[in-house]
């Protein structure tokens, strides 16, 4: 899920969250078949996302922000389902802790989308009489919850786009007259610079146009990573996923 909504918008975050997964373990299989990334489908659940709606007060919003609540429950309860919910973090990372989108993510989104998996786990008790206590009920919902997780780019996912930076300079040379040529080179030499950058895409020529072959074209992962920031930020929050770290191992694993 991202909350971009041009017509390269979900390419572009598979191929940054494969990157992000590759740091995670170096040895993924990342074939369709061992590692699949599904868009939302649902045009209201979209809605709600790319517009930020999923924040709004306002009583039209509410059927939308249901749907995509009950999207991502439904993703959660698959046997091999995790979630990806990005959104930027709209500030600075040495800014990060006042991030509007951090702090309202937990309680407009993870504890109504927790709320709706145990409603959904006393359902399906009820259907199969097969009770179990409030107690175990949270511990489930609790596991699964652990499948969702944030991403959040600081400034945006421009700061991670732009440490494509020979791409960056290759797009700048051929549309742009080798504009910003000079402030790429600078941000490949110092990779701690561009978390630092309010609204970067509106620095540069490159804008938001090309992120999607900034996201394939040699994206450099481990350097972003090695960085420190908000990337490395993302990796570690995945990293001490031990369900996902074994559901990736998964994907290389001889059956």
């Amino acid at each position: 899920m991202t909350e971009d909504s041009g017509d390269d918008a979900f390419d572009t975050f598979k191929r940054v969250a494969r990157e992000l997964l590759k740091q995670v373990d170096e040895y993924i299989n990342t074939h369709p078949e061992r590692l699949a990334f599904e868009p939302l489908r649902s045009t209201e659940a979209l809605q709600a996302l790319n517009g930020s709606i999923w924040k709004s007060r306002a009583a039209r919003d509410r059927q939308k922000q249901v749907t995509l609540i009950g999207t991502i429950a439904t993703q959660l309860m698959l046997e091999n389902g995790w979630a990806l919910f990005h959104v930027d973090g709209d500030r600075t990372w040495a800014d990060r802790s006042s991030s509007e989108n951090v702090q309202k993510f937990r309680p407009l989104v993870w504890e109504k989308v927790r709320l709706r998996i145990l409603m959904e786990l006393e359902q399906r008790e009820k259907q199969t009489a097969n009770p179990t206590t409030p107690s175990e009920r949270e511990a489930r919902a609790n596991q699964r919850m652990t499948r969702l997780k944030q991403v959040v780019p600081f400034y945006s996912m421009e700061a991670w786009l732009f440490q494509n930076t020979r791409e960056a300079v290759r797009l700048c040379a051929e549309h742009y007259r080798n504009t910003d040529v000079e402030r790429f080179n600078a941000w490949e030499q110092d990779r701690t610079a561009l978390d630092e950058v309010l609204e970067p895409k509106k620095k540069v020529c490159l804008g938001a146009k090309h992120n999607l072959e900034l996201a394939s074209q040699g994206f450099p992962a481990r350097a972003v990573h090695d960085a420190g920031k908000s990337f490395a930020a993302v990796v570690q929050e995945l990293s001490q996923d031990e369900e996902l770290t074994e559901a990736l191992s998964r994907t290389y694993a001889y059956e």
